[in-house]
């Protein structure tokens, strides 16, 4: 039991994060079926948390949903991180020269999170926006970053995953997988076609740290519409990892 912790933080917390886009504003009733609290405690954290300006109630519907405020963590964090607005030129040019979608994300868990984005005009909408969480084992990013970890800290990452068929083309069973992190640190880059969107093709190449240790990716997605897997590959491979390169002397 950790004694230093504090459990009305947590149940705090547990009621911003039960909001979803299935879920985007709820009665008391709910957040408190869905936090697994008694209405009167739901209650009292969802005052507190409305006179800090983190929820708001809906004036048409009277149901709860969480305000503007909740970006300001977000935007914190961001300002805050290393890579973030040093990245932005790298991706500009990126964007420009190969007229996809370029990505920077990080491993978080078992998941890639997006921290920048900028979309092509010709991709696929994938409704990924800066904070989404995409699984790690079938995306070019995590895979990218998963093949540059330790054997050990790679499979726990993949036996604590749902390794579940997203798609068709999903690679999901585990010596499959592995299989595949031995070829993208050889090669320097990952590559995953239709895994989780279909129609969409990654390319990724993960950027170290001074321990070189993976401490973010960059990715330029495309759709099979308007490039094959192999022309990606031709064309962007040393284009991503010479990026990489400048990113991790940073």
């Amino acid at each position: 039991m950790d004694r230093l912790l504090v459990k009305s933080v947590v149940k705090a917390f547990r009621i911003l994060e039960v909001f979803d886009a299935e879920h985007p504003a709820m009665s008391v009733k709910q957040l408190a079926e869905r936090c697994d609290m008694d209405r009167s405690a739901a209650q009292r954290f969802i005052h507190t948390l409305m006179q800090l300006g983190y929820l708001q109630r809906n004036e048409e519907t009277q149901l709860i949903e969480p305000s503007v405020r909740t970006l300001d963590i977000a935007a914190h964090y961001l300002h805050a991180h290393p890579l973030v607005d040093k990245v932005r030129p790298y991706l500009l040019n990126l964007s420009k020269e190969t007229e996809g979608s370029v990505s920077l994300t990080i491993l978080d868990g078992q998941d890639v999170i997006y921290l920048s984005r900028l979309v092509s005009r010709n991709m696929l909408d994938t409704d990924i926006t800066i904070g989404s969480r995409l699984p790690a084992f079938c995306t070019a990013p995590g895979l990218a970053m998963l093949s540059q970890l330790q054997e050990q800290e790679a499979m726990a990452v993949l036996e604590h995953s749902e390794r579940k068929p997203y798609t068709p083309n999903t690679v999901h069973e585990l010596p499959a997988i592995l299989e595949r992190l031995t070829q993208f640190k050889h090669q320097g880059y990952a590559l995953s076609i239709e895994e989780y969107f279909l129609s969409d093709i990654s390319i990724a190449v993960p950027v170290l740290d001074r321990h070189n240790r993976p401490q973010a990716a960059i990715s330029v997605s495309m759709s099979r519409a308007s490039s094959m897997p192999e022309e990606m590959e031709r064309n962007l491979s040393h284009l991503l990892i010479a990026t990489a390169r400048q990113l991790s002397r940073l």
